[in-house]
């Protein structure tokens, strides 16, 4: 009977020795486990940081965006007011040219109607045009 109480108190004291290994390893697993849950919290705020910043550079290029469509649509109108201008200078190119060919038939017709006051009346020759 000694013996196999021997034998029951050496196997117990395995049991034990091993017992005190899993809860060792599971000690370590849980220090591990308690490490990556870190680890992975760090990871959540870097990537909330990540997408913080994207937003924001998100919210910045939509406002270049607007601020380029505005710049363009004032080039627009003053693009559309410089041919206003330029068609506004043709046209009044063009009735200065009609203006000094009634004037060419005004002088002629004073001339016409009135040779002898050429002399008397050179200025007329000379009217800005």
């Amino acid at each position: 009977q000694k013996t196999q109480l021997e034998q029951q108190t050496t196997q117990l004291d395995q049991q034990k020795t091993k017992l005190e290994q899993q809860k060792t390893e599971l000690g370590q697993q849980k220090i591990q486990l308690g490490q990556q849950k870190t680890k992975l919290e760090q990871q959540t705020t870097v990537l909330g940081q990540q997408k913080t910043e994207i937003e924001l550079q998100k919210i910045k290029f939509e406002q270049q965006k607007a601020q380029l469509q505005w710049h363009e649509i004032k080039i627009d109108v003053i693009q559309s007011e410089n041919q206003t201008q330029r068609n506004e200078a043709a046209s009044i190119r063009k009735q200065i040219t009609i203006l000094q060919k009634e004037i060419s038939k005004l002088k002629s017709a004073a001339l016409w109607l009135y040779p002898s006051q050429e002399k008397a009346h050179s200025d007329i020759h000379t009217l800005p045009i």
